[in-house]
């Protein structure tokens, strides 16, 4: 019953536990069935409870991202790793030769997983800080960068935004937003300053109340000064 929307903003209504410290939460169990080489794609089709009807309010769940993957390979007949390089990682021209994590059947883990240096993706966040475009040539339509990085999800409000897989920071002027992973990984972008930082890093408190807001002043202190 959900729309691709629905997922695309973390608002499939799915239940989903998403709480890291608790060994029996479905992210970690999910943890569990991809580093036993179990599939993916059955551990999220075998989720059938709701919370709330789809569509009606925000909450993060990292299996929607992945059924965006399953939609993209059936409407494709094509992988994810295949489609990412072709249309994305060859036109960007990365300095190191990424890779995926799969599952037991080989298939790509989309909701995490994509290993590239930290100069990588800051390439990735310059070509949507451009537009879609990098090094001249149109990667992604511009009316896809400006429709996922604009606030449009049910989020509380006061608090932070999201689009369509993409952050909106508290107090975020159009064309600010970022990516943003466990453990501290950020891609940041600022277009009204023309700048984008990316960040690596294995934070253990990174989910401590003011830790991701401290990270947000600290780069917008950053952008502003350049």
């Amino acid at each position: 019953g959900a729309s691709i929307r629905d997922v695309l903003q973390m608002q499939s209504g799915v239940t989903f536990d998403e709480d890291y410290l608790d060994y029996d939460s479905d992210i970690n169990r999910m943890g569990r069935a991809l580093a036993l080489g179990r599939s993916m794609d059955r551990f999220a089709a075998d989720l059938e409870a709701r919370d709330r009807d789809p569509g009606e309010q925000w909450q993060y769940v990292s299996i929607d991202t992945h059924v965006i993957g399953m939609v993209i390979r059936g409407a494709t007949g094509r992988s994810i790793p295949d489609l990412l390089s072709e249309r994305v990682i060859a036109p960007l021209g990365l300095e190191r030769e990424p890779y995926y994590i799969t599952d037991g059947e080989g298939v790509a883990f989309v909701l995490g997983g994509l290993n590239l240096t930290t100069r990588d993706y800051a390439r990735l966040g310059l070509m949507f800080l451009q537009g879609g475009v990098y090094g001249g040539t149109r990667i992604v339509p511009d009316g896809w960068v400006d429709a996922s990085t604009t606030p449009s999800a049910n989020t509380e409000p006061g608090r932070i935004g999201y689009g369509y897989q993409w952050w909106i920071p508290v107090g975020a002027e159009p064309g600010q937003f970022m990516a943003r992973g466990i453990y501290g990984q950020y891609v940041y972008v600022d277009q009204v300053n023309g700048v984008v930082i990316a960040a690596n890093a294995a934070d253990r408190q990174f989910r401590e109340p003011g830790v991701n807001e401290e990270n947000i002043r600290i780069f917008r202190l950053i952008a502003e000064s350049l």
